[in-house]
């Protein structure tokens, strides 16, 4: 068994049980912080660590199918919890693909092993999203300004999916005189969130799906950041971003799918012959959706594993198409079960509004299909 089969057989008992406080943990609006603790416990955080450093890592080709299948088997237990922990992978990801750059390579290359370390103990999100950008994180309007050896952000950013959970977050701004958009990091999980240190939260986030993710929005005013060493490096990660990004994202909602799928087996059980023409026409049709989001989900996969130069935009495309199709499938399953799959008794209303979330993750669908259309 490999470390990475090891933490996954690991999270699987985490998400066990998890899954034994189902519903009340779909009324949930915050995190629990001993939830992370728990998927801490298994090693999940080496997955912002190399290999050769003993982490997890081994770049995308060797390591979108293990991570993919770790956040898949949380969202078993916990789709909310699962979304959040997967910013970890996505967000060092960013750093991990880019071993060295032309334009500051000492800089990056000591800034990149901060980062390695960091991530062994602490856990990375992301708050880049603002309003009015369609989720287009080089469309940021935030300032950043030089003061000593930091920067200061000004700017408003939403979705910060983890806030208050995550040690550090990245987020994009640009230089002030500069029309380039570059990373950078910040700390707000132990700040007041009431402007009087620059960090003010606008709208607490009050989802209908991924109820409990805490994606907050903030107004920065002369915050203070660090900046990726290089410039380069948003450019050159991007592709690598985009896959893992979304094969994450997708890992969550067919772990969501899961869910759904044994939930209505187990209701329709001993059923099946006493269901009408529509009944059977519709769980057919759920099947057959769920199926091809599978196929989907295992094609994009190979394409990375593959290293083809198109491979982020098949991870766009699974993306794309888990959205929709598990969207579709679950609506057609919750008619099948019935109206009771609507109480609040049941889980599956909730998995089905979760399941929506994903058409807007980043990138939101509109975005993705512009990427598409090349």
């Amino acid at each position: 068994m490999t470390e990475s089969q090891q933490v996954i057989s690991d999270l699987k008992s985490v998400a066990a049980g998890f899954a034994e406080d189902v519903i009340s943990r779909q009324k949930r609006r915050q995190l629990d912080p001993n939830d992370f603790e728990q998927l801490k416990e298994t090693g999940f955080l080496l997955t912002g660590v190399p290999e050769d450093q003993g982490g997890l890592w081994k770049g995308p080709a060797l390591s979108a199918r293990a991570y993919a299948e770790m956040v898949r088997t949380i969202a078993h237990g916990d789709p909310s919890v699962a979304l959040v922990a997967s910013m970890h992978p996505a967000v060092t990801g960013f750093f991990l693909g880019v071993e060295s750059v032309d334009d500051e390579p000492k800089a990056w290359r000591k800034q990149r092993q901060w980062v390695i370390e960091s991530a062994r103990d602490y856990w990375w999100g992301t708050v880049t999203s603002e309003p009015g950008s369609g989720g287009d994180i080089l469309k940021t309007r935030s300032i950043a300004t030089p003061e000593k050896d930091h920067f200061l952000i000004t700017g408003d950013k939403h979705f910060g999916s983890g806030s208050g959970h995550a040690d550090f977050m990245m987020t994009t701004a640009r230089v002030a005189g500069s029309e380039l958009p570059e990373l950078f990091f910040l700390q707000n999980k132990d700040e007041p969130w009431d402007g009087s240190t620059g960090c003010k939260m606008t709208v607490e986030w009050d989802g209908i799906g991924m109820s409990s993710t805490q994606s907050h929005a903030f107004r920065f005013e002369a915050f203070p950041a660090k900046k990726a060493a290089s410039r380069e490096v948003l450019s050159r990660v991007a592709p690598i971003g985009s896959q893992m990004g979304n094969m994450l994202f997708a890992g969550v909602v067919l772990g969501v799918a899961d869910n759904a799928l044994g939930f209505a087996k187990g209701k329709l059980e001993g059923k099946e012959q006493s269901m009408r023409s529509f009944e059977k026409t519709e769980w057919v049709r759920c099947q057959n959706e769920l199926w091809l989001a599978e196929q989907s989900f295992e094609g994009a996969l190979r394409a990375i594993e593959a290293g083809g130069d198109g491979a982020h935009i098949d991870a766009v495309r699974c993306k794309v198409t888990c959205a929709e199709l598990i969207e579709t499938a679950l609506s057609r399953m919750s008619k099948v079960v019935g109206g009771a799959s609507f109480s609040k008794a049941m889980p599956l209303a909730q998995w089905t509004q979760d399941v929506k979330a994903l058409g807007f993750l980043r990138p939101p669908l509109p975005l993705a299909y512009d990427q598409l259309m090349g």
